[in-house]
């Protein structure tokens, strides 16, 4: 009986422990800062996009590239729209695509507001055919 006891205990324990790691990762999981940027690239799979954010004026978005460990990437503006119809994904750059070096900041030509209206869902691609990573922040109204 004591030998009983002591399972229902130990198992007791480990329960309470696993089910407190997962609440930590879910309660993590809701604080997702979408300003940050990490782009990973690989020569097999070369693009990469950023979280989206809702855009609300016609201004840029804003890319600051802080540690980049290939020589430079390529990124352009993108958006979300149901009015874009099919995927709703439509590239809104017309045509500007950017060089990013490690440590500088871009304003991203883009025609989101313009064309689709206000509160659409913004988001920036980059692509890169070479291994590596890239880090920094971005805006989408600055």
């Amino acid at each position: 009986m004591k030998r009983k006891i002591e399972t229902v205990v130990i198992a007791a324990l480990l329960l309470i422990g696993f089910g407190g790691t997962i609440s930590q990762n879910i309660v993590s999981a809701k604080k997702v800062n979408t300003a940050r940027v990490h782009f990973a690239f690989r020569w097999y799979s070369p693009y990469d996009t950023t979280y989206r954010q809702q855009k609300w004026t016609k201004s840029g978005y804003a890319l600051k590239s802080n540690t980049v460990t290939v020589p430079s990437y390529q990124a352009d503006a993108w958006g979300h729209s149901y009015l874009a119809g099919r995927t709703g994904e439509v590239d809104v750059s017309n045509g500007h695509k950017y060089v990013i070096k490690r440590n500088t900041s871009y304003n991203l030509y883009n025609l989101l507001v313009e064309r689709y209206g206000k509160g659409n869902n913004a988001y920036i691609k980059a692509w890169c055919y070479r291994n590596g990573s890239a880090w920094g922040y971005w805006h989408a109204d600055h």
